[in-house]
């Protein structure tokens, strides 16, 4: 009696199981999740028209492969179990591409893709020699590196060849002064859970770009170091192991308080460090807004009529701040949001000098190799 209990209760136990995930599914088909904040990335949907042609040529069932396991009911549970048993049960190195060393994690790239490299020079070289080339300041050129390249260097995991991306660049802009900040950096300098560097981490590297700018005397040594708790970087959701939450760090000082930013996109002032943004999807969006297509900081204790012009991604929305002590005007260029004829026409109208002005493109290789710049 007690065994034909137990079948009964297992059986169904399984059936009210497939039940329910079957109305899970109908509903999730009825109400699709549009993206993954987890991830940060949207999710595919259920194919639009089904055809026989779609599926002779498997575009409708690639279509809907797609679309189940990114629309799968309790998704982000299972992918965390995934995780944790793949790099603590099974003991892999990696899990969709992530690894975790010493609460590290970051991606692992085999090689950077020379197409997406040459294209993304060729079009800052357009932006070079249209606004930079002739401008008659100085100028000088860094690449960021991405945490990929000291889990090579020390770790022994396979990582793209940096010196090839080097030599690419610099070749490129042979006439641009390249300041090598690689060895200003390690691991420990960039987020556990993000890609990003921790900015109170880099004043070696910004003390490196100062001094072959020659502005070294004019940059502040000593910071408030300001600490905010729970950032989530863009690894925390896609590796699904729930990881510790890192803690945000911005630098200030007197001089940084009294700046300004002028954002070309709201036409509105506003600060250096936009605390409101820490809670939204990217906290390190906190550094100068986010992504902008054209900033300008105006620091009046700065040296009257000195300028600089910082083309960048969002490395540079936290190393630009510890350069801006030097200079009364600095703009920011985000070429990923701003086309070359909108900055001629933003030139043209005078809301952006670059004569006389230093121009420093800082770019990281994770940019570079993505083909990004529009």
């Amino acid at each position: 009696m007690n065994n034909k209990i137990k079948s009964i209760t297992v059986a169904a136990t399984f059936v009210l199981f497939i039940a329910l995930f079957s109305v899970t599914c109908v509903l999730r088909y009825f109400s699709p999740a549009e993206s993954s904040d987890a991830e940060r990335r949207p999710l595919a949907q259920f194919p639009e028209e089904i055809t026989w042609a779609g599926i002779v040529d498997k575009t409708v069932i690639d279509g809907f492969e797609d679309y189940s396991v990114d629309q799968f009911p309790f998704r982000e549970f299972f992918r965390g179990i995934k995780a944790k048993f793949a790099l603590g049960v099974l003991g892999l190195k990696e899990n969709n591409g992530l690894t975790v060393e010493d609460g590290y994690i970051a991606k692992i790239e085999q090689n950077f893709s020379e197409h997406n490299v040459s294209n993304s020079l060729d079009k800052l070289n357009v932006y070079y020699e249209k606004f930079v080339k002739d401008n008659g300041g100085n100028h000088y050129l860094t690449l960021i590196p991405d945490k990929n390249f000291y889990l090579g260097r020390d770790y022994g995991y396979p990582a793209p060849d940096y010196d090839w991306l080097r030599d690419k660049v610099t070749e490129k802009f042979s006439e641009m002064n390249y300041i090598d900040i690689t060895d200003m950096l390690s691991l420990e300098d960039y987020y556990k859970t993000d890609t990003h560097w921790s900015q109170d981490k880099i004043l070696d590297a910004r003390d490196k770009l100062a001094a072959a700018m020659g502005i070294s005397d004019k940059l502040s040594k000593e910071y408030t170091h300001n600490t905010l708790e729970g950032f989530k970087g863009v690894y925390y959701g896609q590796s699904a192991l729930n990881p510790t939450p890192d803690k945000l760090v911005y630098l200030t000082s007197d001089i940084l308080d009294g700046c300004t930013v002028f954002n070309y996109n709201t036409q509105k002032n506003g600060p250096i460090y936009a605390l409101d943004l820490f809670e939204g999807k990217d906290g390190y969006d906190l550094f100068l807004s986010g992504t902008q297509p054209l900033l300008r900081i105006d620091n009046p204790a700065g040296e009257e009529g000195k300028k600089l012009v910082v083309f960048r991604d969002s490395y540079g929305s936290s190393l630009t701040p510890l350069l801006t002590e030097a200079y009364s005007t600095v703009y920011i260029v985000d070429i990923r949001y701003i086309n070359s004829n909108m900055l001629t026409m933003y030139k043209s109208m005078k809301m952006i000098d670059f004569t006389g002005a230093d121009v420093l493109f800082a770019y990281s290789s994770l940019i570079l190799g993505t083909n990004s710049f529009q």
